[in-house]
């Protein structure tokens, strides 16, 4: 959240950042011109605050569990809001997602019916998947192999459920693609398609580590499924905003298993930014204040065939504390690196490995071929180290 503060005070906003942490505890509000320590979900009190100060608009970025506060809020204070309640519990709900994509004719990732499932299908050759349906960054996911293990993991997969319920999924073993569309004043825009590498910690979820774009997918992608795709989010009514989707793929098609009617974790603005002048974050703070996305029509520059080649490296680490950190001013000194993005500093302790949390940093590269990008990604690899107590490495190198 702090780079969206930082753009919006290079597009001249005055910014004002509420949560209910100490100040020591939220970056966002140490560089915002204005903070408040109240919760987002302090509905009456922000109401009056928000008329009080003559706030212009109301902006949240990454987090799922931000969104149905930003549209309460919106809707309190009648100020521009990109979505509806409605079209926001599909977004978060994975079962309510992929019952659209049903509806709809898209194929999805396989499931079970959790009422008459039976533990014993279970094997190494034949695992399933365990996830929440209302919660993100790979949080409560548990891939299971063994019929013995399935109630606990059952179990500790519905502790991560605000509504109580999981989903018992096919366990994926193929490639992974995540697109991004802009949505501006109905009209619905592919703007950027990537391949996504992960990389598995036992027992639980995967983890993002590598985004490469363009997709290998997207000539297969933009014949047989971006208008589909397109029609049914015209079905539920969407305006504005932005939107990512995730999905695995073979040579048979395409099994969509998430969205976000949101930023994506991956910043992919980055990117459309630096090869098409598009940014999703720029337009969500210009909708914010003005009610409009863009002055300009997106689906004249949005273009999700790049120019570059490009990377998107998550430097992921074992969970530990951090000691000493090694060569971030080399790697910003890389020609072709464009943006690096540091979660933890030295102190900080990495958290639980196999959810997002285990990410320290997020890279952004371009190369002109593949051979340059691997160059790269070798690089960042031999100048960066994240070093524990003992003086250990805890990068886990991703390779794609």
């Amino acid at each position: 959240m702090t780079e969206c503060v930082l753009k919006a005070k290079e597009l001249g906003v005055y910014t004002i950042v509420t949560d209910w942490h100490e100040l020591n505890r939220s970056p966002a509000k140490r560089i915002a011109d204005e903070y408040w320590n109240i919760s987002i979900m302090d509905y009456d009190h922000l109401t009056e605050l928000i008329k009080l100060k003559g706030v212009d608009g109301i902006f949240t970025g990454f987090t799922d569990a931000f969104l149905m506060a930003y549209q309460h809020l919106c809707e309190l204070t009648g100020l521009p809001c990109y979505a509806t309640k409605e079209q926001l519990e599909i977004s978060i709900d994975k079962a309510k997602f992929k019952k659209l994509c049903i509806n709809n004719g898209i194929g999805v990732v396989p499931e079970y019916d959790i009422s008459s499932f039976s533990p014993q299908t279970i094997s190494a050759d034949s695992p399933v998947l365990l996830k929440p349906v209302d919660n993100s960054g790979s949080n409560g996911i548990f891939i299971c192999n063994n019929p013995m293990d399935f109630e606990r993991l059952k179990k500790e997969s519905l502790s991560y459920s605000h509504k109580g319920e999981i989903l018992i999924e096919k366990y994926m073993q193929c490639d992974d693609v995540s697109f991004e569309y802009k949505i501006q004043d109905g009209e619905i825009t592919l703007s950027s398609i990537c391949d996504r590498f992960v990389h598995n910690t036992d027992g639980v979820g995967s983890v993002t580590s590598i985004l490469i774009y363009p997709s290998k997918y997207l000539k297969k992608y933009s014949e047989q499924l971006d208008a589909k795709v397109k029609n049914m989010f015209r079905s539920i009514g969407l305006q504005n905003g932005v939107l990512f989707m995730q999905a695995f793929a073979d040579e048979n098609g395409f099994y969509f298993y998430e969205m976000g009617y949101r930023l994506s974790g991956g910043r992919h603005y980055i990117f459309t930014e630096h090869q098409n002048n598009d940014s999703s974050l720029k337009q969500l703070i210009t909708f914010a204040l003005t009610g409009s996305m863009d002055n300009r029509r997106i689906s004249e520059f949005a273009n999700p065939n790049f120019k570059n080649i490009c990377c998107q490296l998550s430097v992921l680490c074992h969970s530990d504390r951090i000691r000493r950190i090694i060569g971030k001013e080399e790697i910003q000194s890389i020609p072709e690196v464009i943006d690096s993005m540091y979660l933890y500093n030295e102190g900080d302790v990495i958290g639980k490995e196999g959810t997002s949390s285990q990410i320290f940093a997020k890279i952004h590269f371009v190369a002109h071929t593949y051979e340059e990008l691997k160059a790269i990604q070798d690089a960042i690899f031999t100048k960066l180290k994240v070093e524990n107590e003992k003086g250990e490495n805890l990068i886990i190198r991703s390779n794609c």
